[in-house]
C-alpha cells in the first residue's frame, strides 16, 4: 500500500477542506491514498449531528460546519489533526471497522508516552480514565473517507468549556501535556504516528 503523508504544519481550515475534497475526488478516480497531518488555528467544527444546544456559551472563535459525522468539537494550535483519505472499498473495510482502526491508532500513539488510552461506551474516540483525549469525525462518499481524527497534545483546553464536546454532557477533556505535566513536542507525536503505521510506504511531502 502506498500512502502519501502530506505534512501541512499550520493550515487554514477552509483550505484543508478544499484540499480534502480534491484529494477525495482524485482517490475515487484511482489516485494513491494520502494522509494530511496538520494543526489548525482556533475554531469550532460542528458535524452533521450538531445541535444548537451543543454550544453552552457564545464562541469566541469561528464555527465551521463540515460534511462529517459527529457533533461539535474544537481545533486549535497544539492539537494534532489527521485526515486519512482512504479507499475503504479497496481494502474491504466497513465504516465500523475503520473507526475501530482509528481508535486503536490513537491508543498506540498514546502508548508511546506510557499513557493508557481506552475505548468506552460513552461514544467514539479515546479516553484516559474518565477524560476524553482523542476525537473521531469522518465522512465517507463513494467508498472513500475524508476528515479523520485529532488528539489533544498541548492545546488550550478552555475552548471546550464553551461546548458540549461530541454531545456528551459533563465530559472532561485532557491532553498529553496535561497528563504528563510537561510540554510535548508536536514533531515527536507525528513521528510516533508514523511509527504506528508500519505497513505504509511513507513519502512525506511538506
Amino acid at each position: 500500500m502506498c500512502i502519501r503523508f502530506i505534512k501541512y504544519g499550520f493550515s487554514k481550515y477552509s483550505i484543508a477542506l478544499l484540499d480534502m475534497e480534491m484529494a477525495h475526488e482524485a482517490i475515487v478516480n484511482g489516485a494513491d491514498e494520502c494522509i494530511f497531518i496538520t494543526e489548525h488555528d482556533a475554531l469550532y467544527s460542528a458535524g452533521k449531528s450538531f445541535e444548537p444546544k451543543d454550544f453552552v456559551e457564545i464562541p469566541d472563535a469561528p464555527i465551521y460546519y463540515p460534511n462529517r459525522g459527529g457533533r461539535v468539537t474544537v481545533h486549535a494550535p497544539g492539537q494534532l489533526v489527521v485526515y486519512p483519505i482512504i479507499n475503504l472499498r479497496k481494502h474491504k473495510i466497513n465504516i465500523s471497522k475503520y473507526v475501530c482502526i482509528l481508535e486503536n491508532l490513537i491508543i498506540s500513539i498514546l502508548k508511546k508516552f506510557n499513557i493508557c488510552g481506552i475505548i468506552t461506551d460513552k461514544g467514539k474516540g479515546v479516553w484516559v480514565d474518565n477524560c476524553k483525549i482523542g476525537f473521531i469525525g469522518i465522512g465517507v462518499k463513494s467508498g472513500v473517507t475524508s476528515h479523520g481524527f485529532c488528539i489533544n497534545i498541548s492545546n488550550d483546553l478552555n475552548m471546550f468549556n464553551k461546548i458540549i464536546p461530541c454531545g456528551i454532557d459533563e465530559v472532561k477533556i485532557t491532553s498529553i501535556s496535561e497528563i504528563l505535566g510537561c510540554q510535548v513536542n508536536m514533531d515527536c507525536v507525528i513521528q510516533h504516528l508514523l511509527e504506528c503505521l508500519p505497513n505504509a510506504k511513507i513519502q512525506i511531502e511538506s
